[in-house]
C-alpha cells in the first residue's frame, strides 16, 4: 500500500512541475538587467573594498582603480586573465548580493555601521536587552 501512496504522490509532483513548466513566464531572461539607478551604491563600495581585502590586489588602492583594473582583464584576449575576472567578478557578485539581501531585510545596518555603535548592538544583543 505504502508503495501506491508514493508512486500517487510522485505523479502529483511531476504534474505540478509539468504545469509551472507550461505556465511559466521565460521573457525575464530578455528584460534589461537594473540600471545604475537602482544599484545599492553602498554595497557596492563595500563589496569593491571587500574584494581587494580579500584577494589582496596590490593594483587596485581605490574602488575606481578596481574597476579598472577589472575592465583590463575583461578586455585582454589572454584566457589567464580572463579566469581571474570571472573568478574575482563571481566573489564580487557573492558579497554585493549577501549585503543587498541583509540590507532589504534589515539585517544589513549592523553590518555598516560604525564599530563604536555594531559592538554596542551586539553586547545588548547577547544580553537580551533590546
Amino acid at each position: 500500500m505504502e508503495f501506491v501512496w508514493k508512486r500517487r504522490w510522485y505523479l502529483q509532483l511531476g504534474c505540478v512541475l509539468i504545469l509551472n513548466l507550461a505556465y511559466a513566464n521565460l521573457d525575464y531572461q530578455k528584460e534589461t538587467p537594473a540600471s545604475l539607478g537602482q544599484i545599492d551604491h553602498q554595497c557596492w563600495e563595500v563589496s569593491s573594498h571587500g574584494l581587494v581585502e580579500m584577494k589582496k590586489l596590490k593594483v587596485a588602492d581605490t574602488v575606481i582603480d578596481l574597476w579598472d583594473f577589472m575592465m583590463f582583464l575583461k578586455e585582454s584576449p589572454k584566457p589567464k586573465h580572463n579566469e581571474l575576472f570571472n573568478d574575482l567578478a563571481q566573489n564580487f557578485w557573492d558579497m554585493y548580493v549577501d549585503c543587498v539581501l541583509s540590507r532589504s531585510h534589515g539585517m544589513g545596518r549592523r553590518q555598516l555601521m560604525s564599530p563604536k555603535y555594531s559592538s554596542t548592538y551586539s553586547h545588548r544583543t547577547l544580553e537580551g536587552n533590546y
